[in-house]
């Protein structure tokens, strides 16, 4: 019985190298992922408050809205 055992796996140098090349790309991968869901995140909150848009061009701080009756200063 002992003459038919498979002999125990060795991992050869270029075996190491492409597990070590996909750990990294998987790496690289998921802060680039972070990074863009921060930015999102971000694009959100700003878009809530109206600082970014189509419609916050023509609007103003405070929100006085789109039209102000009286003088300008």
């Amino acid at each position: 019985m002992g003459a038919f055992k498979k002999p125990k796996y060795q991992e050869t140098a270029a075996d190491k190298a492409v597990r070590e090349d996909i750990e990294r790309r998987r790496e690289e991968e998921l802060e680039e992922q972070e990074k863009l869901e921060a930015k999102e995140k971000k694009l959100k909150k700003r878009k809530a408050k109206g600082m970014v848009g189509m419609r916050s061009l023509f609007s103003r701080a405070g929100g006085k809205g789109f039209y102000y009756e009286g003088k300008e200063n």
